[in-house]
């Protein structure tokens, strides 16, 4: 019970308990030995002073009464200064008493106020607040203390401007490596189709016609996904607050993998008549992502499998490729930043498609065996 009770109350109870209980001992000591006095008054006889009294005439009666009443005033007397020094003394100790309580009691509050002046500062530290300062009074050793504190709370608050610049910088590197990162995946269909329309200009300018619509719509449909990466990008922040939309998932993958299908063999398997509510733009980059990291595993000529299927009340995408695999040790740590085991690249592209999908309400799962190959899995809400 006395734990719910901070120290002061302890330290107060305590002193209480003890002075009280000192002082009752003191009393009873003390009343103790007024009672032996006062026994030993009434037992008190005149046996010896009667003795030597003859009373063989008035005169000696009248002697001897004298002195009997005498005796008796003077024990009356001492009665009632015992019973007096009884209540002076009760009352004398329970001014010590209350004295001394009202004195200490003041004295733990004024130790105590520095206490509570730090605990109150090192809550506002815990708030984030560093700039709190303690005024260096009290006693020698709490001016220590509130000195160390001071230079602590100064320390901290430089650390916090150092870190904060740190941190600035290091999202900005961030920015810039996955911007670079993404911006790569659409350059790539555009230089796809610029060296086809170059290498039929080279061979066969007479059929160039052929392929410069398809060319062309590549082109401008990249360009888009790039403006639409640039936007994206311009305000980092809304990855946690995607701009979510109803979309034909089967009908995107559709889209975007026309660019790839030119070079690489994608088969697809896509249910038509399942909707999703996802970010496009993000869409589309948790698609390439995973497509380009399938193509860098693969070997020249081997397909990619993309299945899209509804399973109770989810979308379900299985992207699979036929590669090199993914060792079980690295397994749980391909979604972590800049980790990668490709001798080009920046890490950042699985650890992006892991964000989108969580920014999307989305789950994004991967299961890969080393020499037969990978497979992602992403689980859609569906509408």
């Amino acid at each position: 019970m006395i734990n719910k009770f901070g120290m002061r109350t302890q330290i107060i109870v305590l002193f209480l308990i003890v002075s009280i209980g000192g002082l009752v001992i003191l009393n009873y000591v003390f009343q103790a030995k007024q009672k032996d006095i006062q026994s030993a008054l009434q037992d008190m006889e005149l046996t010896n002073e009667l003795r030597e009294i003859r009373l063989y005439s008035e005169e000696d009666s009248l002697k001897a009464e004298a002195l009997m009443r005498d005796f008796n005033a003077a024990k009356a007397v001492m009665n009632i200064a015992l019973n007096d020094s009884q209540v002076v003394t009760s009352v004398v100790l329970l001014l010590v008493i209350v004295l001394s309580s009202t004195v200490f009691i003041v004295v733990i509050f004024r130790l105590s106020k520095p206490l509570r002046d730090l605990k109150h500062a090192t809550e506002q530290i815990r708030e984030g607040n560093f700039s709190v300062h303690l005024p260096e009074t009290g006693l020698p050793e709490m001016r220590e203390l509130k000195s160390s504190f001071n230079m602590m709370s100064r320390e901290l608050e430089e650390t916090q401007t150092r870190l904060l610049v740190a941190e600035k910088e290091l999202i900005w590197k961030d920015l810039s490596r996955i911007l670079a990162h993404e911006i790569k995946n659409p350059l790539t269909p555009i230089q796809l189709a610029i060296q086809r329309l170059e290498e039929r200009l080279e061979t066969n300018p007479d059929t160039i016609k052929e392929i410069l619509p398809e060319s062309v719509s590549i082109i401008t449909q990249e360009i888009e996904n790039l403006r639409l990466l640039a936007q994206d990008f311009s305000n980092y922040a809304k990855v946690n607050q995607p701009n979510t939309e109803v979309i034909n998932p089967a009908l995107t993958i559709r889209e975007i993998v026309k660019s790839y299908c030119q070079d690489y063999e994608i088969k697809l398997d896509l249910t038509e008549n399942l909707q999703i509510k996802f970010d496009k733009t993000h869409f589309y980059q948790v698609l390439t992502n995973i497509i380009q990291n399938a193509i860098d595993a693969s070997e020249s000529g081997e397909p990619i499998d993309i299945r899209l299927f509804g399973e109770k009340s989810f979308v379900v995408l299985c992207i699979e490729d036929h590669g090199s695999g993914i060792d079980k040790k690295d397994l749980p740590r391909i979604f972590e930043p800049y980790f990668s085991k490709k001798t080009k690249g920046t890490g950042l592209g699985l650890a992006l498609v892991k964000k989108l999908c969580e920014a999307n309400g989305a789950i994004v799962r991967v299961k890969s065996e080393v020499n037969k190959g990978t497979e992602f899995t992403v689980i859609f809400e569906g509408v």
